[in-house]
């Protein structure tokens, strides 16, 4: 499935687009979601001639920077002085409290509040996951009294911020620090206020901060576009740039006594939007668990790990697309295929990344810096220097046991494993054959699944009894037993078959007989002994993890914060970036929007709903509609704000790039970028699209009225 871009999608700025507009130009893109099968590995998913993580941009060089770690920095006690360097500003105790007091966090996601009246900005995509079958379709409430609650979504706000490091220095005098930490915020969740939750974090050089939370508990939705303008081009417009949707939903947060929160702290939208070259800030929550790992670690994942959980995403999305192409889909199975495929996606792209030799050559370059940084300062190697080498160790374990972890793997959990194969592990290592009620009621609603998912349960659990037979085939009686003279296929659907007819009612007894008995017999065993050797192999990993992580910091002259669960700040700027031999615009507009949908015949995933085409013409379509920032993606993810210097609102993060996949493991600036929907062709959605003139009035009319810390 190529991605869908052509030259008319690019033609972005006003003034350049009316006099390219008749080209007969053509951009070629290969496509990500099948690129990697039956390829090499180094092949690439994109256009040959411009690797996307190849030394093509200006400015990139194959040895290791201090970029690679990202622009992830405390929200604290911001870089002052790289700000001023880089921007000419300055930056105050008052720009960063009122940065920290605007931001929400979300479930899984980020918002912001953007109105006196508990208005707050996200991500559609944030909020849809909350709710029923009913979220594909649009929400516009004219007035609060038509606002949607969310019961399944709340909103965190931080309302303060104190200096522990001396608490938990004293602490871990007589203890680890996690520890100590752990310590530290029981005592302070102890003594906070009701509604109050505390948590502590490592803010760098030594530094621990006690940050305190507010949660609201009623979210009601204002905003909600539906699913098509939302996911405009489905999954082969996901993770892609240049990219045309309106993937925007607008909250409103109220207190307990049922009244919109009225923030002294929100960030003002920006009547002129950014330029191209404007400085951009964002915070949220960090999500780069891997960048501090070893180039080592990350071999293991390349070699290992990420294959086989594209060989299981693989499947899972095939069976769900066959089940769909047989039956009605149902709102779940369809929402179980979209998450596949974009978790599919994704996988393939951090492969890809892995795989290629000039990432390669900047993660080893990486290390190789921290080796001899720490070699120059004799108390840091007393410190950290083993650590590589170490990892390296636990690595070369991992590889050893290569062959079990495809068969048995690390775990099956998470909504894309087989729940039978979960079930067959549970029940064989059950004491006795039956089953209690509360064991039975512990079941995971993932694991209830067999009964309305039977096609796709099969092919999963098929696929992980060939994974078996190939691992235990020289044990022929173990092979005979585990498949019954069966395929594969056939004894996955009679083991399914068989736990599906078993009743319900809380006392009945697991197999002791037939195929799923037989299965349990032959895997749990020889699984459970894998699953404990590779766990204690993972807990040592992440010891060295933390030390890596420690290593890094301690040899950087900037405070790069890549772990944690604190709210970090990044920045960067409105750029464009190489893409297929040309330069991807920082903007895309409202005109590139229609053009797809023209270009592609109207036809789902490209299709617009009826208010959306009759607001065509109404539509000032040289209005931009999405922008790209070169912003730590770690930082700016679903529903974090970007903004100018002044801290006004111009974009709401919406994903990154393709290149930004792989900001997982290391940072790229001149080709990662973050997608955000701009807040121009936000004013002009809801004005020329849904008639909403009473929220354009209170985000573009109203200003925020303190600042103070």
């Amino acid at each position: 499935m190529p991605c869908p871009i052509h030259l008319l999608c690019l033609l972005l700025i006003p003034h350049r687009f009316m006099t390219l507009r008749g080209s007969a130009l053509i951009i070629g893109v290969a496509s990500l979601l099948w690129g990697g099968l039956g390829m090499g590995p180094e092949a690439q998913a994109q256009d040959r001639g411009a690797p996307r993580f190849g030394p093509a941009a200006p400015g990139d060089t194959v040895v290791a920077e201090a970029s690679d770690a990202g622009r992830i920095w405390s929200l604290v006690s911001p870089p002052a002085d790289r700000l001023a360097r880089r921007y000419g500003m300055e930056v105050d105790s008052a720009w960063a409290a009122h940065l920290r007091r605007s931001v929400l966090r979300l479930p899984g996601c980020t918002g912001a509040l953007v109105s006196a009246d508990g208005l707050a900005l996200t991500t559609a995509r944030c909020v849809r996951r909350h709710l029923n079958a009913q979220g594909d379709t649009a929400v516009v409430a004219a007035r609060p009294a038509d606002e949607r609650a969310v019961p399944a979504l709340h909103a965190d706000r931080l309302v303060r911020t104190s200096d522990v490091t001396a608490a938990v220095r004293t602490a871990r005098q007589d203890t680890a620090k996690a520890t100590a930490i752990s310590a530290v915020q029981g005592r302070l969740q102890a003594e906070a206020e009701s509604g109050r939750h505390v948590e502590v974090a490592a803010d760098g050089e030594g530094a621990y901060t006690a940050y305190t939370y507010r949660r609201y508990e009623d979210v009601r939705v204002a905003l909600l576009p539906d699913r098509r303008i939302s996911a405009f081009g489905g999954t082969d417009a996901a993770l892609t740039y240049p990219r045309s949707a309106f993937d925007v939903a607008l909250l409103r947060i109220y207190t307990s006594e049922g009244q919109p929160l009225a923030p002294n702290h929100f960030f003002d939208p920006s009547g002129q939007g950014a330029r191209p070259g404007d400085a951009v800030f964002s915070a949220g929550l960090p999500t780069a668990p891997h960048r501090a790992e070893s180039a080592a670690q990350l071999a293991t994942r390349r070699d290992l790990v990420l294959p086989a959980r594209r060989d299981r995403l693989e499947t899972r999305a095939q069976a769900l697309r066959a089940r769909l192409d047989t039956t009605e889909a149902s709102p779940p199975q369809r929402s179980a295929l979209r998450d596949a495929e974009r978790a599919l996606k994704q996988t393939r792209a951090r492969l890809e990344a892995l795989r290629n030799e000039y990432v390669r050559a900047r993660l080893a370059q990486r290390d190789e810096r921290l080796r001899r940084a720490l070699r120059r300062d004799p108390a840091l190697q007393r410190r950290f220097g083993g650590v590589l080498d170490s990892l390296a160790a636990i690595q070369n374990t991992k590889r050893t046991l290569g062959a079990a972890y495809r068969a048995f793997g690390a775990a099956e959990g998470g909504p894309h494993g087989s729940s039978t194969y979960r079930r067959l592990l549970r029940e064989e290592r059950q004491e006795s054959p039956t089953r209690t009620a509360s064991s039975h009621a512990s079941m995971t609603a993932a694991d209830s699944l067999q009964s309305s998912s039977g096609p796709v349960e099969t092919a999963l659990l098929a696929a992980r009894l060939e994974a078996l037979r190939r691992h235990l085939r020289p044990d022929t009686a173990a092979v005979g037993r585990l498949l019954g003279g069966q395929s594969p296929a056939e004894r996955a659907a009679s083991v399914v078959e068989q736990l599906a007819s078993a009743p319900g009612d809380g006392t009945d007894a697991f197999p002791t007989d037939g195929p799923a008995a037989e299965v349990a017999a032959v895997v749990g065993a020889r699984a459970r002994s894998f699953h404990e050797q590779w766990r204690g192999l993972t807990r040592a990993e992440r010891r060295l993890t933390r030390r890596l992580a420690d290593a890094r910091r301690a040899a950087r002259s900037a405070p790069v914060l890549t772990d944690g669960t604190a709210p970090r700040l990044t920045d960067g700027r409105v750029r464009g970036y190489p893409y297929n031999g040309t330069t991807a615009p920082p903007f895309t507009t409202v005109f590139g929007l229609y053009e797809q949908n023209r270009a592609f015949g109207g036809e789902t995933p490209w299709a617009l709903s009826e208010r959306w085409h009759k607001a065509g013409e109404r539509m000032d379509r040289s209005t931009p509609l999405t922008l790209v920032a070169s912003v730590d993606g770690a930082v700016s993810n679903n529903g974090a704000p970007l903004l100018n210097q002044s801290l006004e609102l111009v974009g709401v993060a919406t994903g990154p790039n393709i290149q930004g996949v792989a900001g997982a493991y290391l940072f790229l600036p001149e080709r990662m970028r973050t997608v955000g929907a701009d807040v121009r062709g936000l004013r002009e959605a809801l004005t020329a699209v849904y008639g909403a003139d009473a929220l354009v009035d209170e985000l573009f009319g109203g200003r925020s009225p303190d600042r103070s810390p």
